[in-house]
């Protein structure tokens, strides 16, 4: 089903003017009129957490560029008869009157231009993390959202739990005061890349495509390739092309509440401290990336930031631990702070635990870890109740941008291999790296697709 072209930019223009699109809880029986991109593998958790607010939520449409593969019959089953489309501009067009919000679940790359439409028709957005894979198409989506004023949200579901709701108070209490380093780690062996051990040096050739797959909109505003099994159903994560690696994967639930309350904003340089296996076009077996954020005011010295991904390329182990049970698992953070003390935590919504410069048996440090207000509304219901007007959204595309540009970031000095980048914060660009800089702005856009970039002007 190719979709004939439709001057769909002109079609949201229009609708975005309507009152009634921006309106919280738009539909009569009060409920949010959802329509979905992506139904199936991550796709489909998001959808099962949002219709499980049945008294909330009201199926519009799905679309899927692979409607009728076997990941996407669970959905399909069970709402047989919602409208089904492979195009998302199509699902839009001719849904435009009857949708609230679009939750976007499709491979990183391809969440800007179903967000960038939706949002230009008024829709509120819960897009999946990272929010993209270029630097540049994130910013065009914070601003987008700030032009249209639409509600919006990533999908980083840790961001309404405890460790959200802690590390706001700690920061605000002081207690976290002259926070200078985290070390944050994926440290799993069997990532989807590592399949290639580091040998694959250009990108798979031409295959088949599936009977369903609807290859030319998968690649929606990427430069066209023959489709190859590699890059669907999850691997298109090991490209840099359409991905972000572990880094834009596991980053958003090991760090996301730092870098939000310690206001890090973007990096003024990147440091590549180890690139394992590199390749040309996939991520590489093992890295550690360090980020340096400069002085944001008091309390809020130079900060930095080290990533470690790859199997067993952990951080070096803390000195004087005084939490004798705390031990590390293959994914975690762990907060150092000028005094000595190390706080550590998990991933998604772990709080914080006092791992090494005090005694966490202590009972003002129980106290102060445990002294916080707990969230009434997890991630999906927060959007929800985001999108009738009745609290914030707690990851909007204004904290979860720069948090993004973080993560593509990383993913372009893992695929550079630098050994130093510098960047400049006043004019978002690198300094004396040209080679970096074409990746800040991403490949050439595909013709057919430029209108999506014109949406945040």
């Amino acid at each position: 089903m190719r979709l004939s072209r439709r001057n769909f930019v002109a079609t949201a223009a229009a609708f975005a003017g309507f009152p009634f699109l921006r309106a919280a809880a738009a539909s009569p029986n009060g409920k949010v009129n959802m329509a979905f991109v992506g139904i199936g593998h991550q796709a489909r958790n998001d959808f099962n957490m949002f219709a499980y607010y049945k008294d909330l939520v009201n199926v519009v449409a799905f679309c899927d560029t692979q409607m009728g593969a076997d990941h996407t019959l669970d959905v399909l089953k069970a709402y047989p008869n919602i409208p089904r489309y492979h195009d998302f501009r199509k699902m839009l067009d001719e849904h435009a009157r009857e949708i609230d919000a679009v939750c976007i679940a499709t491979p990183d790359f391809a969440h800007f231009p179903a967000a960038m439409l939706a949002m230009s028709m008024g829709k509120a957005v819960y897009c999946e993390k990272p929010m993209g894979n270029c630097f540049r198409e994130v910013a065009l989506m914070m601003a987008a959202a700030k032009k249209y004023k639409v509600v919006t949200q990533m999908g980083n579901q840790g961001h309404s739990d405890a460790n959200y709701w802690q590390m706001k108070t700690l920061v605000e209490k002081g207690c976290l005061k002259d926070a200078v380093h985290m070390d944050a780690y994926m440290c799993a062996n069997n990532r989807r890349w590592f399949k290639w051990n580091g040998t694959l040096t250009e990108m798979p050739g031409e295959e088949s495509e599936p009977a369903e797959m609807e290859w030319d909109i998968w690649l929606s505003q990427r430069p066209f390739r023959p489709f190859n099994h590699n890059f669907i159903n999850g691997d298109w994560r090991c490209f840099y092309e359409y991905g972000t690696g572990a880094l834009g994967d596991w980053g958003a639930h090991l760090f996301d509440a730092a870098h939000e309350f310690l206001k890090l904003g973007l990096p003024c340089r990147i440091e590549t401290v180890k690139n394992d296996r590199r390749t040309p076009v996939v991520f590489p077996m093992a890295s550690t990336v360090r980020y340096v954020f400069p002085a944001r005011g008091e309390g809020f010295p130079e900060f930095t930031l080290d990533w470690h991904d790859g199997a067993g390329n952990f951080p070096k182990p803390v000195a004087n631990v005084t939490d004798r049970k705390w031990q590390r698992k293959t994914n975690g953070a762990e907060l150092h702070l000028k005094d000595g003390r190390v706080f550590a935590r998990g991933s998604h919504g772990s709080p914080l635990q006092l791992i090494a410069g005090a005694d966490p048996r202590d009972a003002d440090v129980k106290a102060m870890l445990k002294d916080f207000p707990k969230g009434k509304s997890g991630h999906y219901l927060n959007f929800l109740k985001a999108v009738k007007g009745e609290e914030p959204a707690n990851s909007d595309f204004a904290v979860a941008g720069p948090l993004s540009q973080v993560m593509a970031l990383g993913a372009l000095a893992q695929r550079l291999a630098a050994p130093k980048l510098e960047f400049d914060l006043k004019t978002q660009r690198f300094v004396g790296s040209d080679e970096a800089n074409a990746l800040l702005d991403g490949p050439p856009v595909r013709k057919g697709w430029e209108e999506f970039e014109k949406l945040g002007a």
